[in-house]
């Protein structure tokens, strides 16, 4: 089973965390991408919550978030996603859709979803691999096909076409 227990839910960005909204305004200030919410195709918000594992080997993971907040945001051109932690604090990443693929992932031995993410992340100089924790709500297959799709259409798949001499 997962360490947390998670629920997803669409959102629009003015109903994040407000630390979570804060950190996806900040960005968009800096970076200059234009009003936030309308620059936003979609947007959701999961919140994991620590499962209380009260065993012997619980006091050596006392500095892991019992909270987790994740907004996850598609424009047309990026996919952002915030982590904001109770311990940890709050993460930004960003990843143009031009350089990274997706999958939705779900492991039938943990019973965890989410967005599996490979690609070149904002800031990186090597292919990451990383995933996006989200819960077993509808709305999380609804993102993972809007980002799948988005991405698609930012950079369509290459036809491959026969070689002439095959007389195809």
């Amino acid at each position: 089973m997962s360490d947390y227990n998670r629920t997803t839910r669409e959102c629009s960005v003015s109903q994040l965390h407000p630390e979570v909204l804060a950190a996806f305004r900040n960005y968009f200030q800096e970076h200059q991408l234009g009003d936030l919410e309308t620059e936003s195709r979609m947007c959701c918000e999961t919140i994991s919550r620590k499962k209380n594992a009260g065993g012997l080997f619980s006091r050596w993971s006392a500095a892991e978030d019992t909270t987790i907040h994740t907004g996850i945001l598609l424009t047309s051109q990026s996919l952002i996603w915030v982590r904001r932690g109770d311990k940890s604090g709050t993460r930004l990443t960003a990843a143009d859709l031009h350089h990274i693929s997706v999958k939705q992932y779900a492991s039938i031995f943990t019973r965890d979803t989410g967005l599996e993410v490979s690609g070149y992340i904002e800031g990186s100089k090597s292919l990451i691999r990383g995933y996006i924790g989200m819960g077993p709500e509808l709305t999380t297959q609804k993102f993972c096909d809007a980002v799948m799709q988005a991405i698609n259409t930012a950079n369509p798949p290459v036809k491959r076409t026969w070689p002439k001499w095959l007389g195809r």
